[in-house]
């Protein structure tokens, strides 16, 4: 359930493309209700309904049974921030998102709830070349910094992220790979060497359809950054199809499978998916204007 940048250099990491050219022919999504199915045995469990709603096309409310999310943009239509509530509970969870004059993602924080106490996080990125630098602190860390990260760009893509420790050794690597435009491999070069593979249908994916609409014209760099800062995305919606399957070299990641029907575009009216032993079962649907 997606330029400009240092003038010549980042031509290649972040090519200039209009909104307008963005968004062509493409439908508007209107609004996605999923029904997710969590299995204790073949008979029972928990039922979780999620009613997903859009205007002119981007996100605006995500509810379940007790908690919604907000999103809320800026004057360039880039997401800005975003709350999460629990319906009778004092509960919530505040993001915010940050851009340059060139619309790239420079700051990102998010206040949570650990234990009894409420700690922010906050990522500052900064952009050297085909470069992008990542500082990570927890208020709860006297700001120090928690984590330095680097990811290299080609192309308009990440392809590698790098993560140092306090002594700058490295103690985390991995690469990034990509077929037919959809994002096809994660590589754990150093520290976790999971390999993680995806398979994609030939059909126009609903997921790159809302990730567009919330970052704009970087959305191909922004939204793989997020995801390692918020669940609420995956580094895998900006690839150009639908995903049918993901499996992992470790067994701590759940096989997937997944299946879609179409409309005449070629866009997702429907999926059907289960992960794992199919113990989580998702049904989802999507209405369009």
């Amino acid at each position: 359930m997606m330029k400009n940048y240092f003038m010549a250099i980042c031509m290649m990491a972040f090519p200039l493309i209009s909104t307008a050219q963005l968004m062509e022919d493409k439908p508007v999504l209107k609004n996605i209700k999923v029904v997710q199915k969590f299995y204790k045995n073949s008979k029972d469990g928990e039922i979780i309904n999620k009613d997903i709603a859009f205007t002119d096309g981007k996100l605006f409310t995500i509810k379940t049974s007790d908690v919604i999310q907000n999103f809320f943009y800026d004057e360039k239509g880039l997401l800005n921030k975003t709350t999460k509530e629990r319906v009778g509970s004092n509960w919530k969870e505040v993001a915010t998102y940050n851009y340059d004059a060139t619309s790239r993602l420079t700051f990102f924080s998010k206040k949570y709830q650990d234990g009894n106490e409420y700690v922010t996080k906050t990522v500052k990125f900064s952009y050297e070349g085909a470069r992008i630098k990542a500082e990570a602190k927890r208020s709860n860390s006297h700001q120090q910094l928690v984590e330095d990260i680097e990811y290299i760009v080609e192309e308009g893509l990440i392809v590698r992220r790098v993560s140092r420790n306090r002594n700058k050794q490295i103690i985390g690597k991995a690469e990034y790979s990509y077929g037919d435009a959809n994002v096809t491999r994660h590589t754990g070069l150093v520290g976790d060497k999971t390999i993680k593979m995806f398979t994609y249908d030939d059909k126009n994916s609903v997921s790159q359809l809302i990730v567009e609409k919330l970052f704009g014209i970087n959305y191909k760099v922004i939204t793989p950054l997020i995801s390692f800062y918020d669940d609420e995305f995956e580094f895998q919606s900006i690839s150009k199809n639908n995903g049918l399957t993901f499996k992992a070299t470790s067994e701590k990641f759940e096989p997937m499978i997944e299946k879609f029907k179409y409309n005449a575009i070629n866009y997702p009216i429907s999926s059907s998916r289960v992960d794992g032993d199919g113990l989580i079962a998702t049904e989802s649907a999507f209405f369009y204007e």
